[in-house]
């Protein structure tokens, strides 16, 4: 079966390691394609060593961004000069297995929109200090989700490029790209898919800022909801508030026999959350649609 296959590798001075990624991943493809199309692309941003040599040199094509504009930012750029009709991403910190993605790909074309590879395997060596942050932002998207979701933000995963154009203007420069991928496949009905991997202790110092990059993992979850499907995020609330405000009133006019301001201001601020989220559900029906 010949593959038609884009590979971007996000780097930023990733050179004790892209090397090996860049021959990983084009061992893996070839062996699985058959002498199928594949390309690699590796987006060095804002490297000041030597990636982008060591990635030429390993086979891949480099594009240089001369200043770090983010992970997502890179990422978007590789999508954007990626030409086949199916795209993988993996780190180039040597993290993630390789030889996972060409099964990601066999998923893909057995109907499946995105494959994540989920570091679930007893060989998933995730950093301690991550762990409480990933775990975090992993249930409240579960429950924002409704679905149950092993790895939220994996930096190894396929998609079909198509499904893929359908959101990419929306995607954070951030480390929170991958995050805002997750759910806005799962909110639009895409078929994901979870693949188990391994996932290798990194080479060199991690990117990653436990609570600066929570915060905005939390905040691009936050906007994924609220454009994809508003109503699973302002609901809720009105219909807390809209409770509490009842047992205030009920309170007011059997106690107090008067209805005080904080029963009428939080009685408001629900029917405030309801509309709002009703508005916002049509704007988001019409720009999904």
């Amino acid at each position: 079966m010949e593959l038609g296959v884009s590979v971007v590798i996000p780097a930023r001075n990733e050179g004790k390691s892209i090397a090996a990624v860049v021959a990983g991943v084009r061992a893996a493809l070839a062996g699985a394609a058959a002498g199928g199309s594949f390309e690699v692309i590796v987006v060095s941003d804002g490297s000041h060593d030597d990636t982008a040599t060591a990635a030429r040199a390993a086979g891949a094509e480099v594009l240089e961004n001369p200043e770090s504009k983010g992970y997502g930012a890179a990422l978007k750029r590789g999508f954007r000069h990626a030409r086949y009709p199916f795209v993988a991403i993996i780190d180039g910190d040597g993290t993630y297995p390789p030889e996972a993605i060409p099964g990601m790909i066999e998923d893909l074309v057995r109907g499946a929109d995105q494959v994540i590879g989920s570091r679930t395997t007893g060989q998933a060596h995730v950093p301690l200090l991550r762990r409480p942050a990933k775990w975090l932002v992993r249930v409240l998207a579960s429950a924002f989700t409704r679905q149950p979701i092993p790895d939220l933000n994996s930096g190894l995963r396929a998609l079909r490029r198509s499904t893929l154009e359908s959101v990419v203007r929306l995607l954070p420069d951030g480390f929170s790209c991958t995050t805002t991928l997750t759910v806005a496949g799962l909110l639009s009905g895409w078929h994901v898919t979870w693949h188990p991997i391994d996932y290798h202790r990194r080479t060199g110092t991690s990117k990653f800022r436990p609570v600066r990059d929570t915060g905005r993992l939390v905040l691009s979850l936050l906007r994924a909801v609220v454009y994809f499907d508003p109503l699973r995020l302002f609901l809720p609330l009105a219909l807390v508030l809209g409770v509490v405000g009842a047992g205030l009133a009920a309170y007011d006019v059997f106690v107090e026999h008067n209805l005080t301001d904080k029963t009428v201001l939080t009685s408001l601020t629900a029917l405030q959350f309801l509309v709002l989220g009703l508005l916002a559900d049509l704007i988001a029906k019409r720009n999904v649609g």
